[in-house]
């Protein structure tokens, strides 16, 4: 059991990017929050930012009226609502696996009470007090071991003939019945099979299940006291559970996208004749018959989840609006939180990349920053429901499951179809030395051939703070070889800093070319060497020079960060529109995304064919691999 008394803070975003702590309503806890204001480069006056959390809360005429009406109006209010304790009424107290079953944080709840359409809903489940460290805390291996005693009990759980018989038109349970007579079962009864499976949802059978308190922990099994903990016996004890219950644990992996606060879920407003937005997301390769199965499955098992959590008060708070503003959350014990409209649950970090790059050396092309700083700043809305709506719109635009992109990436497409974000333009109608005009469908790119180890060495030697300070693998033992116009290595950090730099030094808007553009470029062909097995191997050599015929055996990191990784004497390369490719598996490229492209064989840096999904490390160069990552830069013409 956990205490959740532990109150979140709440956090309101300004202009300007600054941003301001809530801990409590009094006016007293507001002017502590005005004073701790993280605040941007601009001064604000502390009057301002008073005035703003006051309008933040709904309440007009600035601070000194929000202190008239916090006396007049909102404590009589908290009051009559019963409303005297401030605690975490969206932290869950009885914890179990928790697969499926995330604690809803206050800006998801927020966002959902704020930007949803339709009527405000009375009550939601939080899952605040719901017991979920008894039954639905069981995993697989508990399901089996309870429905290992009865054949019939197993078959229709683990096969989860519910879901078929509701949900797919195309079961035949005679047909089934039939198959498990000829071939599973040795004296069918089946009567008593389509009994057990014809039984209400709610009926509660009684299991044998082993007592997991009395059973030896992991730590008395690693001590001394091992043969006196394995003689130690299992207690079994009877527990009684629901149909419905079992349904649900035996589709465990399928709840997460039931268990959401998407539509009228978990609400009191919840319609159980009819299903409601589910998170399953399918490419438009699959048939209608196997999508309207999917979608209905996921809908039968979220109105059984519905109906459960509508059994008991357990887990349900009371959705209480004071204004337009501010709504309070309240359990039945005088227990109470709130949430406020367009609210944060974090601290905006403006450094996105952590320690690998500071914000200077961010380069323009990258979106990243500008839209996670737009979204938190500027957007206001359901960001989990726009979360579902920009899976949909992946998935029926062609989207593929292998080349996911990641979720931030989908919403952010997602935003900019909808016309909510606009990227910046960036082209330019210079041509610069040594690049190569590219025609694609819809533009046209200047690309450069890859950048060499001697415009590595040139960069690093202006920018020796930031070479002094980076991170990842060292770069001058990959970098080492006599012939410095062969193409530089490095990580994807290191790439940034590069471009950021060659930005200011041509007033060109740089980039690295996007996964679809490399493959045009490319023609979609691959090298001669394409396969694994057919050369272009990378050769390690210790510092004094002695050559290791295979992959280094395993050795201390900064033994390894020694070694130095070189190119095969026979090196060879390829032609593609004006452009030189090298024609190995073991050298890749950097893409726009932050991913690398093997080059000679267009896999990912594992080697499969997902490139956008299969990242490696960014600070990492593909050593540890036998792989040597290099980048070549290009930028859009302007029309």
């Amino acid at each position: 059991m956990k205490n959740n008394t532990t109150v979140s803070t709440t956090y309101i975003p300004l202009e300007k990017f600054h941003i301001v702590p809530i801990t409590g309503l009094t006016p007293e806890s507001l002017k502590y929050s005005a004073k701790k204001t993280i605040r941007d480069r601009e001064k604000i006056p502390h009057t301002t930012k008073l005035n703003i959390l006051a309008k933040s809360l709904g309440i007009k005429g600035g601070f000194a009226n929000y202190e008239k009406e916090f006396e007049e109006k909102l404590k009589p209010f908290m009051s009559k609502h019963n409303l005297h304790k401030r605690v975490n009424l969206l932290e869950h107290k009885y914890r179990g696996m928790r697969l499926g079953y995330t604690q809803f944080n206050h800006q998801q709840v927020s966002e959902r009470l704020f930007y949803s359409k339709g009527q405000m809903p009375s009550k939601l489940f939080t899952g605040h007090d719901f017991d979920f460290s008894g039954v639905f805390a069981w995993d697989m291996h508990d399901l089996y071991e309870v429905l290992a005693k009865d054949k019939y009990l197993e078959n229709i759980f683990i096969q989860k003939l519910h879901i078929k018989l509701f949900c797919d038109d195309s079961f035949e349970l005679d047909k089934y019945i039939e198959a498990m007579k000829g071939h599973y079962f040795v004296d069918f009864n089946e009567e008593r099979f389509k009994e057990l499976l014809s039984l209400d949802l709610n009926t509660k059978i009684p299991l044998t299940k082993r007592r997991t308190d009395n059973l030896p922990s992991f730590f008395d099994s690693a001590s001394n006291n091992l043969n006196e903990a394995s003689t130690q016996t299992a207690e079994y004890e009877e527990v009684m559970v629901s149909i419905s219950d079992l349904i649900i644990i035996s589709n465990m992996f399928e709840i997460g996208g039931c268990y959401n606060l998407l539509g009228n879920n978990l609400t009191n407003f919840y319609d159980h004749a009819f299903g409601l937005d589910v998170e399953v997301y399918y490419e438009n390769s699959m048939s209608s018959d196997e999508s309207e199965v999917y979608i209905k499955s996921a809908q039968f098992l979220q109105k059984i989840l519905n109906q459960r959590f509508q059994q008991s008060n357990k887990g349900w708070v009371n959705v209480i609006p004071y204004n337009e503003n501010l709504i309070f959350l309240s359990d039945d014990n005088g227990n109470f939180d709130f949430v406020i409209k367009n609210q944060r649950d974090k601290v905006f970090t403006h450094q996105i990349y952590g320690d690998y790059l500071k914000r200077a050396d961010i380069p323009s092309f990258i979106e990243d920053y500008r839209f996670k700083r737009w979204e938190y700043f500027n957007y206001k809305g359901n960001r989990e429901f726009d979360s579902h709506l920009a899976e949909q719109h992946y998935y029926a635009n062609g989207g593929l499951t292998k080349n996911y992109p990641g979720q931030h990436v989908i919403l952010q497409n997602y935003y900019e179809t909808s016309g909510d974000y606009i990227i910046e333009s960036r082209s330019s109608n210079k041509h610069l030395h040594g690049f190569k005009k590219i025609k694609l469908t819809e533009k046209e790119l200047m690309v450069s051939e890859l950048i060499t180890i001697d415009e590595l060495n040139d960069f690093l030697h202006k920018n020796h703070e930031y070479f002094a300070t980076r991170k990842g693998d060292s770069l001058p033992p990959l970098n080492s070889e006599c012939d410095k116009d062969l193409a530089a290595t490095c990580t994807f950090y290191d790439v940034l800093a590069y471009i950021s730099w060659a930005e200011k030094e041509t007033n060109v808007p740089l980039r690295l070319l996007a996964y679809d553009e490399y493959l045009a470029v490319r023609d979609n062909d691959l090298g001669t060497n394409a396969s694994f097995k057919s050369g272009g191997y990378m050769t390690f050599y210790t510092p004094n020079g002695k050559q290791y015929p295979n992959h280094p055996p395993y050795m201390s990191q900064s033994d390894f960060d020694a070694l130095t990784l070189r190119f095969p004497e026979d090196l060879t390369n390829f032609e593609k529109n004006g452009l030189e490719f090298i024609d190995s598996n073991f050298f890749a490229e950097w893409l726009l995304e932050g991913v690398s492209i093997r080059s000679a064989s267009l896999t990912s840096f594992y080697g499969d064919d997902h490139v956008l999904r299969a990242s490696g490390p960014r600070d990492c160069t593909g050593k540890y691999k036998g792989v040597k990552t290099g980048f070549r830069l290009c930028y859009e013409l302007s029309k």
